[in-house]
Formats: structure tokens, C-alpha cells, sequence
């Protein structure tokens, strides 16, 4: 708020270099702070968009850039998340946050050297207890439990005892191989909160994982957490497995459908549910379960599917389905030569507990989905803070004629406010003085239905519309108006050819008319004149408002270049190559008159100097297809087959014509490519039964 007011008072002084600055700073700041919002409600697609924007509007705001890679982090792009934190290392090897995120990175890539020496360095700026407790963690997995022990008595001596932290530190250690410290630390926990139904599940894998002896404790622990919260998938699926293990196959496939019933969608727990049915003679279900698996990890690359299709077959077979069975076996075969041995262990526990390490890692605190109503309202206040600074920038672009920048910053505006008044007004303005015709359409659609005797609107909304090829639309807007549309040439040039593209040949003689007497002697406005004529096939009027253009003004661009398209058309080959030289004498890089005056030298049997006119038209336009036809076209008759074929291929890669597919067909078959020839020849008759596309010798 502080930078948007101190915008505005350099604005109101007229200092509109420091408005401007201050405004991006105020905008970063609310991206910044909308994008947080977002990505803490986990909501990271649009938290990262919104912080990327904060990032590119200022890109040495470093909080941003590190809460960019945090939503990148906590939405599982890695490398993504890296890359932001170490761009503000980079410049500040110091940021405690950008070492801290640098160092998580790094441990959930398995880099614990890497993690401990970003975290240590981000411990001694911060005592952050995040920072601390991935620390620990890292130096575990380094087999350092000293020191990762220094670091949990620190966090336990400096708060009151905590049932979630003596879990946490349990956690740590079950999963990073120190079941013995694991159990000491969750039954802190239990005893500080009995009925903390977390705590005794974590316990229960803790004795779980310690093998078969300690299974009593750990079906204990499960049954006390399940009792508090009742279907827990960890608690369920590792009854099953350890009831499996004992070769109760109905009791672990009571567990394994509880287990599924909790809608984790883990395809492990129904392969296991398959497999404890299949044990217990239930053959049908065991199908039902199996292919439910199946179908769940996609059936293709699962390192369990060879077993499971074994299993599978095996089931079918006791049914009597034989057909089926073998099938199953077939492809479990086929499955286990393409995994060269990778299988799945039938009693291979899942990897939930590895999850819900990962989980503390990546997420942070958890968070409600729904916004409180204060959060709500911020959002609102900073939405409309966010459009007016837009609105206001676009401004001070809009007067230094930035017009591409204001009207980006008015499309920022409206999209966090489209009510703000007279914005589509500003923006499309700003786009059509910019010439992005397509972009300024849309908001002077909606202005001028708001405002319908807004002739300066309706003649930009007409002119885009004609500049992006849409007569009848440009028609539909200027017609109601036309004794109104001001003296400016363009403006009526525009209406003139869209009434005369629309049928309306009357309206589009009054309108050039009209330009002709407001600007007799303006030579571009006979040029344009004699383009309309040309385009409507008056050759003749053509000629005479061209002629016109150049006695104004004999260096008048594209004026010799538009009667040499009269004459072409006219089929006055002679006459059009010297219109084209004369264009080029005044513009030697004019490359449509060069294309043109290869057309004519080619129409005229002059080969190799239209070749040469070619190659140097693709020096400057290498993607030119028109050219690109013409040449390989040429080089066909010339018998340069292979340069033919290269030049034809990339015509019809950008612009696949008709006319530039008969030609391959022709060069393949000349080099002896037929069925090539053929499949060219089948895209010929295609597009020709299509409606005729253009003519590339115009």
C-alpha cells in the first residue's frame, strides 16, 4: 500500500518516470502476496503463475523469486524450484531462505552432502526449526546420529514437551534406518498424547518395521490408532501385510479391503488384496482385485506386473478359464523379458511411510482449502489494488507512447477488475496504436456496445476488423455510420474495400470518392485508391490512380511495385519487370518486387536469372514458401532434381498447397521415388478438392 501511494504522488507531480517505478513495485509486492496466499491453500499452478509475474515485473525482488521456487518445490518440480534458489544464491550467497530450500532440494534428490552443507550454512543465519529439523535429517542419512541428535535436544530443550514434536523426531529416525531411537521418540509422544492417533500409527510402523518379533506391538499400536480414527489406510494395509506374512489370508484381505475402501488409489494395496483372496481360495474376487491393480498402474511398467500377471492367470485357471489364464501368463512373459528380472516382492511393504516424510517436506503446515473470510477480503482489496496500479501504468505508458506496454498493463488491469471504469476504452486504444489489431479487437467489441455513438471507437474497431481480414465485420461496423467516418484516409480506405469485399459497391465508390476529394493531393491516398482498384479487378482505374501517386511523388514506396501487379495481371510481362526495377532501384531490399520480378522472368523463359532473383529473396526469408515453390519449381526444369526436391519439401512443411504437392510428386517420380511420388500425388488430389487457396505467383 505504501508503494502504491507513493506512486500515485509522484504521478500527481508529474514525475512519471518514479510513478511508473513505483507502481511495479507495488504490483510485484501484491502478486507476491496473492501468489503466497494461493500456494499455502496448495493451489500451486496459479501461486507460480502469479509469483512468476511478481519475478519478471522485478526480477531483484529475492523473497519472490524464493517463493517462486517454493511453489515450484511443494508442487514436485524439483528442478524448476533449484533453479530460482540458486539465481538468488547466485547474488546473495547469504539468503537463509534460498539455503534452506537449496538444501531440501537437494536431500529429496538424495544429495544429503550437498543438502547438510546448504542447511548448516542457512542454520547459522536462521535457528530456523524447519531448517533444523531437515538438517538432522540429512545427518542421519550421512550416519551421523550425534549430530542430528545435537539438533533434536536442542528443538525439545527450547519449547514445552510436544506430542507432534517427539513424533516428528521419530519419524526422522524411523525413516532413516534408527528404529530404536524411533520407538523411544514416539512413545514420548503417545504418552504426552494418548490419543493422538498419528503418534500411535507412526509407533506401529516403528515396530513393524523392526520384523516379524515386534509385529504383536506394532498390530497393537495400529488397532489403538485405528480405534481414534477409524479406515486409516497405514494402519490398515500394514495389519493386512503382517497378516499375510503369518498365513491368515482371510484376516489380511479384511485389512487390504479396508485399506482400498480408504480410496488412496494405490494399485500395491489391491495386487496384495489379489493376492490374500487368491490364498484363501476366493479365485473371483482375486480377479476383480487384480485387474483392479492393474488397471490402476496403467498395466505397462509397473516393476510388480510379471507376479501379478502370473497371479492373475493363475486365478483365471482355477476357474476354469483357461483361455484367459494363458493369456495372462503369456504376457506376464513378455512383461518380465522387457523388465529383465525388475519384479515386484509380494511382501515388499509400500512406500506410505517414505510418503509421509516426503509429505513434511515438500508441503510445510497443512492447510485448509477454503479461504477464511479475512483472507478473502485481502484478496479483494488486493485485486483492486492490483488493477488500479495497471490501469495507472498503462497510462504513463499510454502518454509516452508505449502503446504495447500500456496495453498489456490495461489487460492487467481489467483482468483483476474488469468493472473498472472506461478500461476496455484505454486498452483497446492502447492495442490498435500499438497495430495488435487482434488483441484490441475484443475490449472495443464491448466498448462500443456500451457506447454505440462512439465514432472513434467504431472507426478503430472497423480498421482492426480490416486489418485482420474480416470485411463483412468492418462492413457491419462502418455501415451505420458512414456519412460520419472522419477525412482520414485510412479510415476510409479501410470502409471502402470492406463495403466493396461485403457487395456493397456503391457504399464503396462513395467512400473512395470521398477520400479522393478530401485528399487530392496526397499521394498515398491515390496509391491506396489504385490498390482497391487493382484488388477489384479495375485494371484501368488501377493504372491511372498509380500514375497519379508517382507524379506526386516519383520515390512513392510500393507505388511502382502496385502498377507492376496491375500489369502482371494484365499479363503485360515487359511492362511489370520494369515497374519492379524501378521499385527496387528505389528500395534494393524490397523483397516482394524481387519475388514478383522473378515470377516475370520465369512467365518469360528467363530461368537462371529468376533463380537468382529466388535464392536472394530466401537469403532474406528462408521460410518464404511462395519462393520456395517457384524455386524448386525452376530447378525442376532445369533438372537439378535433388535442389527441386529440398526446395518443394519445404514448401509444403510451411504452406501445403496443391499446386506445391504436384510438383514433389513430379521431382520424387524423376528420382525415382514413387511410392513417395504417390503419397505426394494423394495430397495433390486432397487439397484439390478443396476450395482454391491463392495463386503463388502473386
Amino acid at each position: 500500500m505504501t508503494r502504491f501511494q507513493s506512486a500515485q504522488t509522484f504521478q500527481l507531480a508529474g514525475d512519471y518516470d518514479r510513478a511508473a517505478a513505483e507502481y511495479r513495485e507495488a504490483i510485484a509486492l501484491a502478486l507476491e502476496q496473492l501468489g503466497n496466499l494461493r500456494v499455502s491453500h496448495q493451489d500451486y499452478a496459479d501461486g507460480a503463475g502469479l509469483l512468476s509475474q511478481a519475478v519478471q515485473i522485478s526480477p531483484n525482488l529475492s523473497d519472490a523469486r524464493i517463493d517462486l521456487g517454493i511453489a515450484k518445490f511443494r508442487a514436485g518440480d524439483l528442478e524448476a524450484a533449484s533453479a530460482e534458489a540458486e539465481a538468488v544464491l547466485a547474488k546473495d550467497t547469504q539468503n537463509s531462505r534460498a539455503l534452506n530450500l537449496a538444501g531440501k532440494i537437494f536431500f529429496l534428490q538424495g544429495n544429503y552432502e550437498a543438502a547438510a552443507e546448504r542447511l548448516q550454512k542457512a542454520l547459522q543465519l536462521d535457528p530456523d526449526f524447519d531448517i533444523g529439523y531437515t538438517l538432522a535429517l540429512a545427518q542421519l542419512e550421512l550416519k551421523k546420529p550425534a549430530e542430528a541428535g545435537i539438533i533434536f535436544d536442542e528443538m525439545l530443550n527450547s519449547s514445552k514437551p510436544s506430542s507432534s514434536l517427539e513424533a516428528l523426531i521419530g519419524i526422522a529416525y524411523r525413516e532413516t534406518g534408527y528404529p530404536d531411537q524411533a520407538i523411544a521418540h514416539l512413545k514420548r509422544s503417545v504418552a504426552l498424547d494418548a490419543k493422538s492417533a498419528r503418534s500411535h500409527i507412526a509407533l506401529g510402523l516403528a515396530y513393524f518395521l523392526k520384523g516379524a518379533d515386534h509385529y504383536s506391538a506394532a498390530r497393537e499400536e495400529f488397532l489403538t490408532g485405528l480405534a481414534i480414527t477409524p479406515g486409516d489406510y497405514t494402519a490398515c494395509y500394514y495389519n493386512g501385510v503382517m497378516a499375510a506374512a503369518e498365513k491368515k489370508p482371510s484376516e489380511a484381505a479384511k485389512w487390504f479391503e479396508q485399506a482400498a475402501a480408504s480410496g488412496s488409489g494405490d494399485p500395491d494395496v489391491y495386487f496384495r488384496l489379489g493376492q490374500a483372496r487368491f490364498d484363501a481360495k476366493d479365485y473371483e474376487r482375486a480377479v476383480a482385485a487384480l485387474r483392479r491393480g492393474l488397471q490402476l498402474s496403467q498395466a505397462a511398467n509397473g516393476s510388480g506386473e510379471p507376479l501379478v500377471h502370473e497371479l492373475l492367470g493363475k486365478a483365471l485357471e482355477a476357474l476354469g478359464r483357461n483361455q484367459e489364464a494363458q493369456a495372462e501368463l503369456d504376457l506376464a512373459k513378455r512383461v518380465r523379458e522387457r523388465a529383465a528380472g525388475d519384479s515386484r516382492q509380494a511382501t515388499q511393504p509400500a512406500s506410505s511411510a517414505q510418503a509421509e516424510l516426503r509429505h513434511i517436506l515438500l508441503q510445510g503446515a497443512t492447510r485448509q482449502s477454503d479461504m477464511t473470510p479475512q483472507e478473502d477480503r485481502f484478496s479483494k482489496e488486493t485485486a483492486a489494488l492490483l488493477a488500479q496500479s495497471y490501469d495507472n501504468l498503462g497510462v504513463i505508458d499510454a502518454r509516452a507512447a508505449r502503446f504495447a506496454n500500456a496495453a498489456s498493463e490495461f489487460a492487467q488491469a481489467a483482468r483483476w477488475n474488469p468493472e473498472l471504469p472506461d478500461i476496455d476504452r484505454k486498452w483497446g486504444m492502447a492495442a490498435f496504436r500499438a497495430e495488435q489489431y487482434d488483441q484490441a479487437i475484443p475490449p472495443l467489441e464491448r466498448q462500443l456496445q456500451r457506447t454505440p455513438g462512439d465514432l472513434h471507437i467504431r472507426e478503430m474497431l472497423g480498421v482492426s476488423y480490416f486489418m485482420k481480414d474480416r470485411f463483412a465485420d468492418a462492413s457491419r461496423v462502418f455501415t451505420p455510420e458512414l456519412d460520419r467516418l472522419s477525412g482520414n484516409a485510412g479510415v476510409l480506405y479501410a470502409a471502402g474495400v470492406s463495403l466493396s469485399r461485403s457487395g456493397n459497391s456503391a457504399g464503396a465508390a462513395k467512400m473512395f470518392a470521398r477520400m479522393l476529394k478530401e485528399n487530392s493531393n496526397v499521394p498515398q491516398v491515390h496509391l491506396l485508391l489504385g490498390q482497391a482498384h487493382s484488388e477489384s479487378g479495375e485494371y484501368a482505374e488501377a493504372v491511372t490512380e498509380l500514375s497519379r501517386a508517382l507524379e506526386l511523388d516519383p520515390k512513392l514506396p510500393e507505388a511502382h511495385y502496385s502498377r507492376g501487379i496491375v500489369r502482371f495481371k494484365q499479363g503485360q510481362m515487359d511492362e511489370a519487370a520494369r515497374e519492379f526495377q524501378a521499385e527496387l532501384a528505389l528500395n534494393a531490399n524490397s523483397l516482394p518486387s524481387l519475388y514478383q520480378l522473378a515470377v516475370v522472368r520465369l512467365a518469360q523463359q528467363q530461368r537462371d536469372e529468376a533463380i537468382g532473383l529466388l535464392k536472394r529473396v530466401l537469403q532474406e526469408s528462408p521460410g518464404n514458401p511462395d519462393a520456395r515453390y517457384q524455386l524448386g519449381k525452376a530447378l525442376l526444369e532445369k533438372g537439378d532434381v535433388k535442389g527441386a526436391i529440398e526446395n518443394l519439401e519445404a514448401s509444403v512443411r510451411t504452406q501445403p498447397k496443391d499446386y506445391s504437392y504436384y510438383q514433389l510428386s513430379l521431382a520424387y517420380r524423376r528420382d525415382g521415388r514413387l511410392p513417395d511420388a504417390q503419397q505426394a500425388l494423394r495430397m495433390y488430389e486432397q487439397l484439390k478438392r478443396k476450395p482454391a487457396s491463392g495463386n503463388p505467383a502473386q
